[in-house]
């Protein structure tokens, strides 16, 4: 039973690391007010076909500079957030300007650290009960 309470523990303690690395690296973004260029596409092949993928690219200003930026990865067509002409608000992360996220993309925390906090949560309660029970 101390293996299990241990080892809960030791899940606990590594999901709120993993959780506070997140909150960390998405602190340094910053958000910005974007204008939607347009696309850049590519298809993928799917059962059905194949499926589009975008890859929105916007300007921002940074000061008095303009940036031209792309998202930083492709999504399908029918999940794109934006159309041409949009005004948007990204988040971009310093030491790569060229590059955003989606200001919905960032969570509060990391769902996998989350999810480490809880199953360590769970495993420490449920063998406290099984050893006052039993």
């Amino acid at each position: 039973m101390a293996f299990f309470i241990t080892l809960g523990a030791i899940l606990i303690l590594l999901g709120a690391l993993v959780c506070r690395s997140y909150r960390m690296k998405f602190s340094e973004y910053h958000s910005y007010t974007a204008e939607v260029l347009g696309f850049r596409s590519e298809f993928e092949a799917a059962d059905c076909g194949d499926r589009e993928l975008l890859c929105a690219v916007v300007d921002y200003k940074n000061g008095e500079e303009t940036v031209r930026a792309s998202h930083e990865r492709f999504i399908p067509a029918e999940e794109m957030p934006c159309q041409r002409g949009d005004s948007i608000s990204v988040l971009v992360a310093p030491d790569i300007p060229d590059k955003f996220l989606f200001t919905d993309e960032i969570k509060g925390t990391s769902p996998f650290g989350a999810a480490m906090v809880i199953g360590g949560a769970l495993t420490v309660v449920f063998h406290i009960i099984w050893g006052a029970l039993f």
